[in-house]
């Protein structure tokens, strides 16, 4: 063999061997192409590893580059083209494969010291969200990973010459199932009913992406499977409906108005409530799980959520009340395609788990944490109006999780809290709580009243 054909024959081994590198490998791994020691500028989600719940990571700073260099560019271009699906939603798989690939391609280390982003007891101003930033500092690749040394950090606002999120995040979600079983009316009252509608069973997951501007540490991406279809109230509980339960007494809202969501409702008023439509209607009512709330609004799909593709569904229900506007009446905007109203508000909405961070573990119809684990949150406020049959956490009220905030939370897996007493715990009374109802198939159990918690 000549001297030329057996090149030939090594260059094909070693390029060969170079194509069965797994992704994740180091000369698989380098988005840029640059030499170390260069300086380099990229723009996108910036967050501490306090974020990275269940995962190690070699840094404490990372950022996404969504924008930098052409190579930067480019690689988030062929990223996207390979695993963002060109028409329809994101499934539960492919958005697994989708942080993965965002990881290996477009994730960089950040050695830091700058007073703005490194505080001075430790930790980083995006310890708890993420910041949307523009990093500059010297480019080195160590064991295939990029790392942006000395970095100078600045916040940023997508704008002409930053363009964030990419289009095809903004994309309306669109359901792989719709629902095959009519809706249920529940009795309310005299002449008064409730429309549900079925919410299919599926997989999706849960949390936002770490990849995600804006999005919070207690958000970690998990898949969920939901094994049951339920029933789900097609609008937030009105205080006409609230006041034909529970009495014109218990109304605590502050924008008062038949077809206004009841707002700032105790959670044992709630679950009174729940309780008296259970026995009225023959089947178990309750609040929905985080997860559910979540997976309806999600469509049953798995998405990212910039809160700018939901803001023409945005409808200002529970304003705060340094807010002058009047709240809206449900129903002024149409459904969803699985013909739920007003799913992105202002207001938070409750749900029947404590508070406590999304964990990075597959689940199958979840329940939340238990109140007893040290995960989950405590309030440090004492109720200003004690309400009875309160569970507390130790002797302050105990926190339930909340979802779909309004404004920048403007997304499905945005999380806020909500206190036995029907405030925040933090904010006090700023913030408006509202509540939705899940019906179950089938005739209630002794599940349908709620099983006593510790006090």
């Amino acid at each position: 063999m000549n001297r030329i054909a057996l090149l030939a024959v090594v260059l094909a081994s070693a390029l060969a061997a170079l194509a069965q590198q797994p992704a994740g490998s180091p000369a698989a791994s380098q988005a840029v192409s640059a030499d170390s020691g260069t300086e380099i500028t990229v723009k996108g989600p910036l967050i501490s590893a306090f974020h990275f719940k269940g995962q190690r990571l070699d840094g404490e700073l990372v950022v996404y580059a969504f924008d930098g260099p052409p190579e930067v560019k480019i690689t988030l271009d062929q990223l996207l083209d390979k695993y963002y699906p060109k028409e329809g939603s994101v499934n539960g798989d492919q958005a697994v494969e989708l942080i993965k690939q965002m990881d290996e391609k477009v994730r960089y280390y950040v050695e830091c010291t700058d007073p703005k982003i490194k505080r001075a007891k430790g930790g980083y101003e995006c310890d708890y969200g993420a910041w949307l930033a523009e990093v500059t500092g010297k480019l080195e690749v160590r064991n295939g990973k990029n790392w942006i040394v000395n970095a100078k950090i600045n916040s940023v606002k997508p704008g002409p010459d930053f363009k964030y999120p990419p289009e095809r995040m903004l994309r309306p979600n669109k359901p792989f199932v719709m629902p095959k079983d009519p809706p249920i009316d529940l009795a309310i009252a005299d002449k008064l009913t409730l429309k549900c509608v079925p919410i299919p069973p599926g997989k999706f997951l849960m949390g936002t992406p770490f990849y995600q501007w804006p999005r919070y540490q207690d958000e970690c991406p998990h898949k969920v499977t939901l094994s049951k279809m339920f029933y789900m109230s097609e609008i937030p509980i009105t205080q006409e409906m609230w006041e034909a339960v529970m009495g014109a007494d218990k109304n605590v809202s502050d924008n008062r108005g038949p077809q206004i969501p009841v707002e700032f409702s105790p959670m044992p008023d709630i679950r009174e409530f729940c309780k008296i439509l259970s026995q009225k209607n023959n089947r178990i009512v309750r609040l929905p799980t985080a997860a559910e709330m979540e997976y309806a609004a999600r469509l049953g799909t798995s998405c990212p959520e910039p809160p700018e593709k939901n803001k023409n569904d945005w409808v200002l229900i529970g304003p705060p009340l340094v807010w002058k506007e009047k709240a809206a009446a449900v129903k002024t905007k149409q459904p969803n395609a699985w013909g739920l109203y007003d799913v992105f508000t202002e207001a938070k909405v409750a749900v029947s788990d404590w508070k406590a961070y999304n964990g990075p573990a597959e689940e199958v119809d979840p329940q939340g944490a238990k109140l007893e684990d040290s995960i989950v949150s405590r309030s440090i406020l004492k109720p200003k109006k004690p309400v009875p049959d309160m569970i507390m956490n130790g002797k302050y009220p105990a926190i339930h999780k909340a979802v779909l905030g309004g404004g920048m939370k403007c997304r499905p897996g945005s999380h806020d809290r909500y206190t036995e007493d029907g405030c925040d715990g933090i904010n006090g009374d700023q913030w408006v709580g509202i509540f939705r109802i899940v019906a179950e198939s089938g005739a209630p159990t002794s599940a349908s009243a709620p099983t006593a918690a510790p006090k």
